[in-house]
């Protein structure tokens, strides 16, 4: 969709952009998907209504009049997931993130200004609002705080708690970035989960053992194995944070294991286990 034109074949109402003097063909059936322009027909149409009267004359640029129109003649579809998306790797700590075919995702900067603005002042269908979440939260996992500050900044909860998932630590954004949360509760709700995750990733890391219960425990190198297994998780606890795929650290000592086949069965599954473990621990503001 273009965001930078706007043509109507069947028009048979006229709307002007008042600052820039420019008039768009629209067809009425389209502009009842706005609550405010329903209103006005209602209040304005009657028997004697001229034909003067079918041209609207808004105090707007055009190009904002552009993206009602677009909205309000051709309401957006869904995102279109990408193929393959959100599979589950088995060896990783990271959440699946979901793709999506980039031509098909409304543009973050402009959803979170003009795009809204105009839903937000034209009062547009819950249909048509519902959709322009949905392209929201697309962006859910590639612009983290800036989703879940928006998405917070007008309470819908369950795209901020999505969006939260995939910030960074805190402390590794600028300032000018940090800016953009809306207030003090939400950046605390940030830092509170962030420091709950961080423990529960080293409890977990702290707690999987390569033998679990004695499970698929080695005759011959269990001690050794074991050994080397809690040097690593050791090491590793005193400098993971929130972003370290654990799973994937641990995973590279494996060559450590390979000279016995049955241990290198115990470490695949440890590190399978760790990974499916600390995917599944506490990460979104929305859990707390």
């Amino acid at each position: 969709m273009s965001w930078t034109s706007f043509h109507c074949e069947d028009a048979d109402f006229t709307i002007r952009s008042v600052p820039d003097d420019v008039s768009f063909g629209v067809r009425r059936s389209s502009l009842q998907n706005s609550q405010v322009f329903r209103d006005m027909f209602i209040c304005c149409d009657g028997p004697n209504t001229s034909a003067d009267s079918q041209t609207l004359d808004l105090n707007e640029p055009s190009q904002l009049v552009i993206v009602l129109l677009r909205l309000l003649h051709d309401p957006l579809e869904p995102p279109v997931e990408a193929p393959g998306s959100e599979e589950v790797n088995l060896s990783s700590s990271q959440l699946p993130r979901k793709r999506y075919d980039l031509s098909t995702v409304v543009p973050l900067p402009l959803l979170t200004t003009v795009v809204f603005d105009v839903v937000d002042k034209y009062m547009l269908d819950p249909s048509i609002i519902d959709t322009v979440w949905l392209h929201v939260k697309a962006h859910a996992a590639t612009d983290p705080l800036e989703v879940y500050s928006f998405a917070t900044l007008h309470d819908q909860l369950g795209i901020a708690g999505k969006a939260s998932q995939y910030a960074m630590p805190l402390a590794s954004y600028r300032t000018d970035a940090i800016k953009v949360i809306p207030s003090v509760e939400a950046y605390h709700r940030l830092v509170q989960v962030q420091d709950l995750r961080l423990a529960s990733i080293k409890n977990i890391l702290l707690s999987e053992n390569l033998f679990p219960h004695g499970y698929g425990k080695c005759p011959v190198h269990n001690a050794s194995k074991a050994a080397i297994w809690d040097a690593q998780r050791k090491a590793l606890a005193i400098r993971v944070n929130i972003g370290t795929d654990v799973a994937a650290e641990m995973a590279t000592i494996s060559q450590d294991f390979r000279d016995c086949e049955q241990c290198f069965k115990a470490f695949r599954a440890a590190v399978e286990m760790l990974a499916y473990k600390t995917r599944k621990a506490t990460r979104r503001t929305d859990q707390l």
